[in-house]
């Protein structure tokens, strides 16, 4: 794949990875976008189409999420697109791609359309709220843990938190 993303060619308004994006370890959101742009043309000639048709799924719902506003007809195209991912991701698993695609991102996606319904368009909410939660309680409570057995101390830990806070909440 590192291969087709250096030889394409350089495109205004598209960004050329001159070394391809394998070793990246962190990529911007822009970055994202540019890579999107290239990805399904990159994917053509070495991706079965199974992989080509889950990838386009993919890209096209990211697309849909993305807009302003939406009425029914393109949270039915939402849904259309993401089934079709699901009928078509077991593909990267066949092909040894990953050993599996139980990946909270993956799964994530199944909410977004009445995420949308009840919240609005994706653009009025972002994921700093699941970010921080993630670190008060995952980060937070593996710290307290003695790293053995570690999932009962961890709910102890949580179940104990939110104990203070509703006393502090009530003192």
């Amino acid at each position: 794949l590192d291969e087709q993303f250096q030889v394409l060619l350089p495109t205004c308004g598209v960004r050329h990875f001159k070394k391809g994006i394998a070793d990246f370890s962190q990529i911007t959101g822009t970055e994202h976008k540019h890579i999107a742009r290239i990805l399904l043309a990159s994917l053509t000639g070495k991706v079965d189409a199974k992989g080509i048709a889950a990838c386009k799924a993919l890209l096209n719902f990211i697309h849909l999420a993305q807009y302003p506003s939406h009425d029914q007809e393109t949270l039915d195209y939402m849904a259309a697109e993401l089934q079709t991912w699901h009928k078509n991701k077991a593909y990267f698993v066949t092909e040894g791609v990953r050993d599996h695609l139980n990946i909270p991102k993956f799964h994530s996606l199944v909410h977004y359309v009445d995420s949308i319904k009840w919240l609005g368009p994706t653009d009025n909410y972002n994921t700093e709220a699941f970010e921080r939660l993630h670190i008060d309680m995952a980060k937070e409570a593996w710290d307290a843990t003695n790293k053995r057995d570690h999932f009962p101390q961890m709910t102890q830990w949580l179940s104990r938190q939110e104990k203070m806070m509703s006393y502090e909440f009530y003192k």
